[in-house]
């Protein structure tokens, strides 16, 4: 990974390295105007990429702040999730919760045993239709990702590596989101589950039941603490490649600036040479016509 710090400090390093050639360039006079000209020109230019990446490092290194509260917000979130597991008599998502309804829906139901309301077939049931709700617009998000890869690309790496970095910071920002929907599902589910069995709605019954564990058990996949990990270190990479390609893209303008100086600079000696063709050339014609005698015996 390009350490966008070391490129930065080779820059500047560039930068007065070239200052001082064109201060001295400048002090010969008019033999080294056009040189001198050429070194100024790449001062000014590597003076704002040096400004262009430092603003991008800092605007990204900021960024780190973002992220933080959005791992807070988080963890408040989650909280309130763990109270539902826990808190009074019977916590509306605790393990012994979840049997009691369980077996009440499968009594209501005349599921036997009720540990079959946890199998596959009623999952799969759910899932089924919601899979094919959700394959009503495949055809379209393929065409869609299809464009967007087409589109990125044509982006300079260093716009491909700032989606991935926004998409990490979203995928944080919107966690505790996710988290107090998933709590709110799963006690509206809880409630509904236990309204409809008691109520003889057996299907009813049995698929509130099913979105109430499957909302439980993304609560608890959620308070694992590898969650909050990985979206810190998703993170953390996402910001990482996009100082990179931060650093890239300036070690890409100096070098972009160095040609068009070096190309300056042989322009400048060609125009300083172009000067004096004439006589060296009247110069060597005349040796030609006029070549020594030969060396005596």
């Amino acid at each position: 990974m390009t350490d966008i710090a070391t490129t930065l400090s080779q820059a500047r390093a560039k930068l007065s390295t070239w200052q001082a050639e064109a201060a001295t360039a400048a002090a010969s006079g008019a033999s080294q105007a056009q040189s001198a000209d050429a070194a100024w020109d790449a001062v000014a230019a590597i003076e704002a990429a040096t400004a262009q990446a430092e603003g991008l490092r800092g605007q990204i290194l900021a960024r780190d702040d973002t992220l933080a509260a959005a791992l807070a917000a988080r963890s408040a979130t989650l909280a309130e999730a763990e109270l539902a597991r826990s808190d009074g008599a019977t916590p509306p998502l605790a393990d012994a919760t979840a049997t009691a309804l369980r077996a009440a829906v499968a009594t209501a139901a005349g599921v036997t045993p009720a540990t079959k309301l946890d199998g596959a077939d009623y999952k799969t049931a759910v899932s089924t239709v919601d899979t094919a709700i959700a394959a009503l617009d495949d055809t379209a998000i393929s065409d869609l990702a299809a464009a967007l890869v087409t589109l990125e690309a044509k982006l300079q790496a260093y716009e491909d590596k700032e989606a991935l970095a926004e998409a990490a910071l979203a995928a944080a920002e919107s966690s505790s989101a996710i988290i107090a929907d998933d709590l709110s599902k799963a006690l509206i589910q809880r409630e509904a589950a236990a309204r409809l069995a008691a109520a003889g709605n057996k299907p009813g019954a049995i698929l509130a039941y099913v979105d109430y564990q499957a909302a439980r058990a993304r609560l608890t996949a959620a308070a694992a603490g590898a969650a909050a990990t990985k979206l810190q270190t998703d993170w953390n990479t996402a910001r990482d490649a996009q100082l990179s390609a931060a650093a890239d893209l300036l070690a890409a303008q100096v070098a972009v600036i160095q040609g068009q100086l070096a190309l300056a600079r042989k322009r400048a000696e060609m125009t300083a040479k172009l000067a004096t063709r004439d006589a060296v050339v009247t110069a060597a014609v005349d040796a030609v016509l006029n070549p020594p005698p030969a060396p005596g015996p």
